[in-house]
């Protein structure tokens, strides 16, 4: 049990911990702080030996049954606008608010920046750690800063942008893992701001001449719900397996034995492979593995198709990364993060 001078008072309790692909996990120590300021004071003089593991909306992490590290719940769920000038506004958004609730607060103000990245599941706190990204928009287009518990420095800090490493799918929060505590992110949006509908299905909005945010954001909905399973009837983390990255040589001889296969060239000689088309191709879709299994309409995503845990769903996760490395010699990085027991 922890007090604080202001006399709150955070007990650790174990609880279950729910998450998007429906595996069964205990927490046996979970602290919750209900508010920014609770959560700073409780990681001033944090109780335990070891740092905590973070708990959000739980949505794209593969759990054990068991979690024996201590867990912190962040409960505050504030936004704040700041006008900059006519056309410009800072969002300030605390950790524990479900990221698409942002997105949808933010376009309802009519600012534009975040509609890309409508119907992302997770909370604002994890958006950082993935650096998340769609329809040809990431998260670093947008962020000014993240405010974190260093545990390395013992404080509380601001970060820029430019400090959080941000990459594909990647940032310093994921590559040291358990140093940051992610409380509050801010963000820099506008009333102006072009819309990017260079991707995929929402192309066909540029034909549009009196075009909304919210238009933007109904597309990606429609376009996110028709590919994606809804996680609430049909357990899953989203899309399981990155996007692999090929040098162009390699990308140009996949090509050569494997027509119609989908590329997107990047910077510096570079090819981006659609990784849902390599495990498709391979015949993974709507297949089985024990209680885990490919979705049958999109072979991104690997399902609980009922009681499945963590050791089932790698399996058949690793089965297909053999099966990909086999067949076109390349290596399939899981997104999602993977928890210790």
């Amino acid at each position: 049990m922890t007090s604080f001078d202001s006399g709150q008072v955070v007990e650790a309790r174990t609880q279950s911990i729910a998450n998007s692909l429906a595996l069964p996990c205990t927490g046996d120590k979970v602290y919750i702080a209900e508010d920014t300021a609770a959560a700073i004071a409780l990681l001033d003089r944090w109780p335990e030996p070891v740092r905590p593991f973070v708990i959000g909306a739980c949505s794209n992490l593969i759990l054990p049954e068991r979690i024996v590290q201590p867990c912190l719940q962040l409960g505050s769920q504030d936004v704040v606008f700041e006008t900059i000038d006519s056309q410009n506004v800072r969002v300030r958004a605390d950790a524990g608010l479900l990221w698409d609730s942002l997105v949808e607060r933010c376009v309802g103000q009519g600012l534009r920046g975040l509609e890309n990245l409508s119907w992302i599941p997770g909370t604002v706190g994890a958006a950082p750690v993935q650096n998340i990204g769609a329809y040809g928009v990431e998260l670093s287009d947008v962020l000014e800063e993240v405010l974190v518990y260093d545990f390395e420095h013992a404080s509380t800090r601001c970060m820029s942008l430019q400090e959080c490493h941000f990459a594909y799918r990647d940032s310093i929060f994921k590559q040291q893992a358990g140093r940051f505590v992610i409380l509050t992110v801010t963000l820099r949006l506008s009333l102006q701001r072009p819309f990017n509908l260079e991707y995929g299905e929402i192309r066909v909005l540029a034909e549009q001449e009196r075009l909304s945010v919210g238009m933007v954001r109904d597309k990606v909905i429609q376009v996110r719900q028709a590919k994606l399973p809804d996680p609430g009837r049909i357990p899953n983390v989203g899309s399981f397996f990155k996007n692999p990255v090929v040098p162009l040589a390699q990308a140009q001889s996949l090509l050569e034995h494997f027509p119609g296969m989908i590329q997107y060239p990047l910077p510096g000689d570079q090819v981006k492979l659609a990784a849902g088309w390599l495990i498709d191709q391979a015949g993974w879709k709507g297949t089985r593995l024990a209680r885990a299994g490919v979705h049958e309409r999109q072979a991104l995503v690997l399902t609980n198709l009922g009681k499945a845990t963590q050791k089932d769903i790698l399996e058949l996760a690793e089965a297909i990364r053999r099966s990909i490395r086999e067949r076109y010699d390349i290596e399939l990085e899981i997104e999602p993060g993977i928890v210790a027991g």
